[in-house]
C-alpha cells in the first residue's frame, strides 16, 4: 500500500495495490506545492514525492510537464526551513 499527502492541506489518502482513487484539491494559489508517500511502504519510501505545479485561474493546464526548477527550489527551500 502507498500514500498521496499533499503538503499544506488536509488531503491524505492510503491506496491499495491495483485499487484506483481519486482526490479533490483546491490550491489556495498559484506556485508549487509537494506531494509525498504518506504510508511507509519500502526502503525508498522518502524517494517518493513529487511537485505539483498550480498555475494562475484561467491559465490553460498541459496533460504532463516538468514544474519549474525555481518554483521547485523555492518550495524545497520552504519546506527545510520547516524542518521537512
Amino acid at each position: 500500500a502507498h500514500g498521496f499527502g499533499i503538503n499544506w492541506s488536509s488531503k491524505n489518502m492510503q491506496i491499495e495495490p491495483g485499487e484506483t482513487k481519486t482526490i479533490r484539491w483546491k490550491a489556495e494559489k498559484a506556485g508549487v506545492v509537494p506531494f509525498y508517500c504518506s504510508n511507509f511502504c519500502s526502503a525508498l519510501h522518502q524517494e517518493m514525492q513529487g511537485f505539483i505545479e498550480v498555475g494562475p485561474k484561467g491559465r490553460p493546464v498541459a496533460a504532463s510537464q516538468r514544474p519549474d526548477a525555481e518554483k521547485v527550489a523555492a518550495a524545497r527551500a520552504e519546506l527545510a526551513a520547516l524542518g521537512r
